[in-house]
Parts: C-alpha cells; structure tokens; sequence
C-alpha cells in the first residue's frame, strides 16, 4: 500500500452506507465534484463502484490531495486532486465543470459558517441544469438536535473553535437560497446523520 495513503475511521465506516444512499442519484456519464474529499477513502470506494462516472476529488491540503492520488491512482474514471477551498472568492473558476452532482460530507461542523455560503456559490456556479448538491454530515433541524449525542458533538466542536458546530437546515437553506440553490429533500443515514438535498432552482 502505498505510504501517501491517509486513513480517516470515520470515512472507513460511513462509506458504504453514504455510497447506498447516492444510488437515487447515479446514471451513466455522471460527473461528480467532491469538496473536502479528505484522504480519498470515499472518493476511491464511490468510483470503483461506479465506473461509468467521472470523479473529481479536491481539498485546500496539500497532504491530503496527496493521499487522494494514491487512494485513486489505479481507477481510470478520477481526475486527478485539485486545491478547491470553498471560502475563496470565485474557488470554482478553477476546476472544469458543469457537474451533475456536488457530494460534500462531514466540513460544515468543522468549518466556519462561511464556508456554507461559498459552497453554495459554487454549487450556483458548477452545477448543471438539475443538477444536485448533497451535503452530508449531523445537522440540526429547526433549532433541534435530532440526538442527544449530536448535542454532545456540537458542545465538544464549539469548545475546539466558536465559530465550529453542528448546522442548522434552517441555516444552510438560507445560504443556498441568496444563490438560488434550493433545499430539496434530506435523507436519514445511521448514527444520526443525514444527506441534505438541494437543487438550482
């Protein structure tokens, strides 16, 4: 196994169920952009399992897209990483889209609330015509934990950085509405997680 290769736990054990949540979604000649890809884990599982897509992994860490080649290198449908960070002016003039989907999992809560609004303007920039952003990660909804473990997380996230915690739908649906991308539907994944839905409207 090649040394580049990072291991995320987390990644290693939501990824198959995340990969089944996303077969609504999958079609031949798909275009997927990753933000945040992390290590590469997910981005290699995703597009073994779909080899008639395209995948474009990217994260703002150089070590991480690093990881990202060498969990991909063997896999003909993935670009190679690119440094996207999604809280810099106009991040999506530097990679090719149109893309069908946008999948970014687990940064909202470890990120500043900017990172929200950035996201959705990419999203308005590089989403095809119906295409889809699918956010995944635990969220609140309407001001509520869905769990009481999730309450716990979001204390033990704030402590590490005030401007870090778990987000609110209510929250993330404003955002995306300034750039019309509109909330859509969620889907309810294990351990009290979720895929948030959203669409150009």
């Amino acid at each position: 196994m090649d040394d580049a290769r990072l291991h995320v736990p987390a990644a290693q054990r939501n990824g198959e169920a995340i990969l089944k949540a996303l077969e609504g979604f999958h079609r031949t000649d798909l275009k997927v952009l990753e933000i945040a890809s992390g290590p590469g884990q997910h981005c290699a599982l995703f597009a073994a399992a779909w080899p008639d897509t395209t995948w474009q992994p990217s994260d703002p860490d150089a070590r991480m897209r690093a990881s990202q080649s060498a969990w991909t290198d063997d896999l003909d449908n993935v670009r190679a990483p690119v440094s996207l960070d999604v809280t810099d002016d106009g991040w999506w003039k530097a990679v090719q889209g149109p893309f069908d989907l946008m999948l970014c999992t687990n940064m909202l809560h470890c990120s500043g609330r900017e990172t929200m609004e950035g996201l959705m303007a990419g999203a308005a920039g590089l989403l095809a015509d119906d295409g889809r952003l699918l956010i995944y990660g635990p969220f609140m909804f309407n001001g509520l934990h869905s769990a009481d473990s999730n309450r716990s997380f979001d204390h033990m996230m704030r402590q590490q950085n005030p401007n870090w915690g778990v987000r609110d739908l209510n929250d993330i649906a404003a955002a995306g509405q300034v750039f019309d991308v509109a909330f859509d539907s969620y889907i309810e994944m294990p351990a009290n997680n979720h895929i948030l839905v959203f669409r150009k409207a």
